[in-house]
């Protein structure tokens, strides 16, 4: 099933990125070829798609997608978006583990109440750790970082994390997130960017139906057969219902 699904992506990514710049062309959003924007495109393409899906297999590829969007967002002067998609490497790193293998892998839960608040702590320390690297690496930029651009980088980060622990909610960040892109992309000049994430916002949707799928299945006791790190299916479901699953 996992290589039927990285298939699956690739073709996605293959089309998608086609039509991207296809559009791009047409409307003259495109004078010349960036061929690491190419490459960032359509890898990011199929790691979003392979989410939905829930295989880890998007991890690796969205590594390499981060890493070429790093170089690509410091190259628009988005600094903000730069360093936190070098931060992201070691999110996507902590999620392959978190996930466990696509045979046996970490069931949907949704985010219990009290964890609302640790999740806002962690969004903090995001900003935080982002303010220090930018101090480190641009000492006078400060200033000028574009506060739309911060805010996007920490509500990614945050959605990232609770992408990494299989939380339902995360589609619901990722929605907002994308919806503020959008504009922001085409304020800025990156309007095949922008394009793209409108597949983006569509794929929330997708996600979000597809892992609610999964939580109520399990919540019915019909999928998640074995253990799952020594939690016995019983127990698991239990969890489930309650969305009580460490967060």
């Amino acid at each position: 099933m996992t290589m039927k699904y990285i298939i699956e992506s690739i073709a996605l990514a293959i089309v998608l990125t086609a039509l991207s710049y296809a559009v791009g062309i047409q409307f003259g959003w495109i004078t010349e070829l960036n061929w690491l924007e190419v490459f960032a495109v359509a890898t990011s393409y199929s790691c979003t798609w392979l989410c939905t899906r829930q295989s880890r297999w998007n991890y690796p590829i969205g590594i390499v997608t981060t890493a070429a969007y790093s170089v690509l967002f410091y190259q628009w002067g988005m600094i903000a978006l730069a360093v936190f998609n070098l931060y992201l490497v070691f999110s996507l790193i902590y999620g392959w583990f978190r996930w466990g293998n696509d045979a046996n892998t970490r069931p949907v839960t949704r985010i219990p109440l009290r964890w609302y608040t640790g999740y806002g702590a962690i969004g903090l320390a995001i900003l935080g750790l982002f303010l220090v690297a930018n101090l480190m690496f641009n000492p006078t930029g400060i200033s000028e970082l574009n506060p739309i651009d911060v805010g996007l980088a920490v509500a990614s980060g945050v959605a990232q994390l609770m992408l990494d622990n299989k939380k339902l909610e995360t589609w619901s960040v990722w929605a907002a997130v994308n919806i503020v892109s959008i504009p922001f992309f085409i304020y800025n000049g990156l309007t095949l960017v922008a394009f793209q994430y409108i597949f983006f916002l569509a794929n929330t949707v997708i996600g979000h139906i597809q892992w609610r799928k999964t939580m109520l299945k399990a919540v019915n006791g019909t999928s998640l057969l074995g253990k799952h790190n020594g939690i016995l299916d019983d127990e698991l479901y239990a969890i489930v219902a309650r969305g009580q699953t460490n967060a």
